[in-house]
């Protein structure tokens, strides 16, 4: 066995080894739209197919195959948001795997490949999307298989195999359509003088065909759009500039925090200089990087709209390493070889371990604050509605995921996720890009207020920096709303509303443990014909808390 078939079953022990510990360190996360997805794999499960709210079929997802599996977790009895961690692990290594399969087909240099393995087993932003609950590693895992078994291309076996990865990649998320095409269009050109041609062709284009066509359809028909509501929730059609601003802005807060301008640099360079096959990579990470801009960037951490791009950066900066590395000299190798190619390594390592050491502490820490969010507040809160709440009762409010997951009551998304009334106005409104997320201007809120009013719903739950009569009596001692802020324009436009009136404060839960300035707090109203068994009342401090 020849050195460079040995290092690969060494290299990917320990690599995984390393991934799995990163991944580990953020095991305990919530991220608050994985909720979303639980929410409509619990109705699904439970027959009402797939809604957020029973009777109401608005698509407020982005990954069929996820709700799907998460449904099935359901069925079986097992814990959903555990299980989902779990197979993001497992997907994970997947990706790994293929980081280094596709290292190995497109560089000759076992050193390539274990620095291929330690950028993607040292990314944090990998490590994060392992156990963040959503689709991410799923998703990243099979359109890197996509991309390892059409560059080996050895039989329409692989180009099958290709073709399949893609279609799976594409049921969890959309934009998995991208290198569907790039991948097809490649396959069309590369083999078009091949006798097999035809059957390599239709060996790619036949699970596409069979498994994303029906599935598709069938969600249109479901739902009545090909499009998922959420694109008119995140888009404004006319912020375009607001949006490629925040999209660009998030392009270079990665390309500055991780080593994003070189692999792309070295990508193209590799392309003209390294092996023939990357030449269609280049071209589509450059135009999935424009992809990314159009729409707006991302809030959820940690670069998760990069990882499916990250075994491809991986894989082009240690060829370009390596590359640069041959043309020191033929002599130098030859004296030095075990030695110097260590020191590439080693450099490599040097290079890239502190940045991701400082990634790491800092996306932990955010994480940390955003998961004591949830388990302090949103999760209890979401629970202790479903308690109060009786027979067909409602609740407005903005953050979707584990409160309303935990409510199980009727929910009015003021985000429009969830709402297709409140995402057509997002849709057609100004305001201001956060992320992947839209926020509208004072006119698109005051009309959002309106629709969610409208409704009466039963309970109203706004994001406020205390409690809503403390706060209001500092605003009035000091003739002004000063002392008073609001995390989302929806919530103030919703305190400010005609027909607010009917509302009553009830009570609040901190989403912050600061006990120092001003905290986030979750205060909830409730309408004044609404029956309450137990109030909850003051405590000795005069804070009235939910529970």
């Amino acid at each position: 066995m020849s050195r460079a078939s040995r290092d690969f079953p060494v290299a990917f022990p320990l690599l995984g080894l390393l991934l799995v510990v990163h991944g580990l360190l953020f095991f305990p996360m919530r991220v608050d739209d994985a909720f979303i997805l639980l929410r409509y794999a619990e109705n699904l499960a439970a027959g009402h197919g797939p809604v957020f709210n029973v009777g109401e079929r608005v698509e407020g997802f982005t990954s069929p195959a996820m709700v799907g599996v998460e449904a099935a977790f359901l069925r079986l009895g097992v814990e959903p948001l555990l299980a989902v961690k779990v197979l993001g692990l497992l997907s994970g290594l997947v990706l790994l795997w293929a980081t280094l399969a596709l290292a190995r087909e497109l560089c000759d240099s076992p050193w390539a490949r274990v620095i291929a393995g330690l950028l993607v087993a040292l990314h944090t932003g990998v490590a994060v999307a392992c156990v963040n609950g959503l689709e991410t590693a799923p998703f990243a895992a099979f359109v890197t298989l996509g991309f390892l078994f059409h560059v080996r291309g050895g039989s329409a076996r692989d180009e099958g195999t290709a073709g399949l990865s893609l279609a799976l990649a594409m049921l969890f998320r959309p934009e998995g359509g991208l290198p569907l095409v790039f991948v097809g269009l490649g396959s069309l050109w590369r083999w078009r003088s091949a006798p097999d041609r035809w059957r390599r062709w239709l060996s790619f284009a036949l699970p596409p065909l069979v498994l994303v066509v029906p599935l598709y359809l069938a969600k249109a028909a479901w739902f009545g759009s090909f499009t998922p509501n959420t694109l008119l929730a995140k888009v404004s059609h006319v912020e375009l500039g607001a949006r490629l601003a925040s999209g660009l802005s998030y392009l270079a807060e990665y390309g500055t925090a991780h080593y994003g301008y070189l692999a792309l640099l070295c990508l193209w360079v590799v392309a003209f200089k390294g092996d023939r096959r990357f030449r269609f990579l280049a071209p589509l990470a450059t135009v999935w990087l424009g992809y990314i801009a159009s729409v707006g960037g991302d809030w959820i951490p940690h670069a998760r709209f990069f990882v499916p791009l990250v075994p491809i950066a991986a894989v082009a900066t240690a060829t370009a390493l390596v590359f640069f590395w041959r043309l020191l000299g033929e002599r130098l190798r030859e004296e030095a070889r075990t030695p110097a190619r260590a020191g590439l390594v080693l450099l490599a390592s040097v290079a890239v371990l502190p940045a991701a050491l400082l990634q790491t502490q800092e996306v932990l820490d955010r994480v940390q604050d955003d998961t004591a969010a949830s388990l302090r507040a949103r999760e209890p809160l979401g629970a202790w509605l479903s308690t109060v709440g009786g027979q067909g009762a409602s609740v407005a409010l903005l953050d979707v995921g584990a409160m309303a997951y935990g409510s199980r009551l009727r929910v009015i998304d003021t985000g429009g996720l969830t709402d297709a009334r409140v995402a057509r106005v997002l849709h057609d409104s100004h305001g201001d890009y956060q992320g992947h997320l839209f926020f509208p201007d004072n006119a698109g809120s005051e009309r959002i207020a309106q629709v969610v009013l409208g409704d009466r719903p039963s309970f109203v739950v706004v994001l406020l920096n205390g409690e809503f009569p403390l706060l209001l009596a500092d605003a009035e001692a000091a003739r002004s709303r000063f002392g008073m802020r609001v995390a989302y324009r929806q919530d103030e436009a919703l305190l400010m509303a005609p027909g607010f009136e009917e509302y009553e404060y009830l009570c609040q839960v901190p989403a912050q443990a600061a006990p120092v300035g001003w905290v986030w707090h979750y205060n909830v109203f409730v309408r004044e014909d609404v029956p309450i068994a137990q109030r909850p009342v003051p405590d000795a401090e005069g804070a009235t808390r939910c529970f």
